[in-house]
């Protein structure tokens, strides 16, 4: 039995347009949020004379700093405000685009395990890996063409169809028929999987919300990474300054103007 992926993808494709538009406010707002934040910054450096050094060379190279931050923090808030945008879509599309698919393609995927559970004893062990490993292998994309976009194109595809989409349905299918067969630990036998007609209503929902937690937990480490590149940037700055400031003023204090005596009359 083949589950073809254009059957799948076909029913997603305006997706990638609503997470487009919805993405560019985000991108301009947060840039703009990041641009103002980093202007404030170097008025307060300017102000202060944070960044004026003795040494010639030093003082020009102090100044790039103010490059580092203009640059820096813009761009990662703007990285920051699409890695929030696609979340909030991929959230919202997961029930409203994915799961009508996954529901319309549950009774074939119901069909297929029990064709193959038919071939198998009833008290042989059965593995949800192998149930599955055919099927996610009849679901690659293979190139039109061996031109490099669309050999790049099957190489991401099928490393979310191959390993991280085949995982999760095995994971899922594995945890939902053990719960469902009542066996102890995670063994389970021909004999547990002769009845699936119930995982057509149940798989749809388990899928997107497994898909769901994975997918924030992603994200959440997206934009923890994005803050943190924002923050080495500025502890560059503060390194910097710091450098200067204990470091070679301590060792070249400025040169201090001698008195001047009058001769006596």
């Amino acid at each position: 039995m083949d589950l073809p992926l254009a059957s799948w993808g076909s029913s997603l494709l305006p997706f990638g347009g609503e997470l487009l538009w919805t993405a560019l406010p985000w991108i301009l707002l947060c840039g703009v949020a990041g641009f103002v934040l980093a202007a404030l910054i170097c008025y307060q450096l300017a102000r202060k004379c944070l960044l004026v050094r003795r040494p010639p060379a030093w003082h020009v190279a102090a100044k790039f700093s103010y490059v580092l931050i203009l640059v820096a923090l813009p761009v990662l808030g703007g990285a920051f405000g699409a890695v929030h945008s696609v979340h909030r879509v991929l959230s919202q599309a997961l029930v409203r685009d994915l799961q009508p698919v996954f529901a319309t393609h549950a009774p074939a995927l119901r069909i297929y395990l029990e064709q193959r559970v038919r071939l198998m004893a009833p008290d042989q062990p059965v593995s949800m890996r192998s149930l599955l490993e055919p099927l996610v292998h009849s679901m690659v994309y293979r190139p039109a063409s061996n031109s490099y976009w669309e050999r790049s194109k099957a190489h991401w595809i099928n490393e979310i169809i191959l390993r991280r989409g085949g995982v999760l349905l095995t994971e899922v299918l594995q945890d939902q028929l053990i719960a469902r067969a009542g066996v102890l630990g995670d063994t389970l036998t021909g004999a547990d999987l002769r009845d699936l007609s119930k995982l057509d209503k149940s798989l749809p929902m388990v899928l997107i919300d497994a898909i769901e937690h994975q997918a924030s937990a992603y994200f959440h480490s997206l934009k923890l990474t994005v803050a943190l590149f924002a923050l080495l940037a500025l502890l560059l700055v503060w390194c910097e300054i710091m450098l200067y400031r204990h470091y070679y003023l301590r060792r070249y204090p400025p040169a201090t103007a001698m008195p001047v005596t009058m001769p006596p009359m």
